[in-house]
């Protein structure tokens, strides 16, 4: 009797104890929120996974995509992923045009900027600077107002660019149109960035993260390749 008491006691002592050293779920997204909110300037690298689903046959691919406030970026993709025309391309916003450039045609096209408007056809206002820098960066940003429905699940370690870096494991499960989706990310419980985030349908892993680093003007220019052929209307 005796030791089923103190079996008992010691069992929930443990269980008490690793109640008190659980992170504040609450305090790690708030310090997500503000590090991403910070950032107006910044440069996201990452290898894409597209997860098999339905009809997919997902894929791989990678991704840079670059932006400095408040009307510059540049998206570059490679790999196989969906659509190949999307997933192999440059995109550059230089401030006052869009470039689109498409590396096995050697083709490329311009739009100016003025013309990115939300009523624009087909999906040019998706190109809109704004527009991009929210789809890349409000789940990050709004990491606060996920609090509810979010759980911590594990303290992890994972591998980025050859080291591993201690994370925090965490689901959150924000509004996309009128449902929710469920986001897991791995967040580096040093520096409150996102390394790792993984849906139903795909998994990001961000091999480089600069925000607020100063980034090189050329990164947001284009200059046609040689022998380039310029499309015209081809959104």
């Amino acid at each position: 009797m005796r030791q089923a008491i103190w079996l008992g006691a010691c069992g929930l002592f443990l269980r008490m104890a690793l109640a008190q050293t659980e992170p504040n779920l609450a305090e790690i997204l708030q310090n997500v929120s503000q590090t991403y909110k910070a950032a107006s300037e910044y440069e996201l690298v990452a290898d894409l996974a597209e997860f098999k689903t339905g009809n997919s046959k997902g894929g791989t691919g990678h991704m840079l995509f670059a932006f400095k406030s408040p009307s510059r970026y540049r998206m570059k993709m490679s790999g196989d992923m969906g659509d190949p025309e999307l997933t192999k391309m440059v995109i550059v916003h230089d401030g006052s045009t869009l470039w689109t450039y498409t590396p096995e045609t050697n083709e490329y096209d311009s739009t100016p900027a003025g013309e990115l408007t939300n009523d624009a056809p087909g999906d040019l206002g998706d190109m809109a600077p704004a527009f991009q820098d929210h789809v890349m960066m409000w789940r990050y940003r709004g990491a606060t107002d996920f609090v509810d429905g979010a759980k911590f699940l594990r303290e992890e370690a994972t591998e980025i660019g050859g080291a591993k870096v201690d994370c925090y494991v965490v689901t959150v499960s924000p509004k996309v149109g009128g449902s929710r989706s469920v986001y897991t990310w791995w967040v580096d419980n040093q520096r409150s960035l996102i390394l790792r985030e993984e849906d139903v349908r795909s998994s990001t892993v961000f091999t480089s993260i600069k925000l607020d680093e100063p980034l090189p003007d050329d990164l947001f220019k284009f200059e046609p390749p040689p022998g380039a052929r310029k499309i015209e209307n081809q959104r």
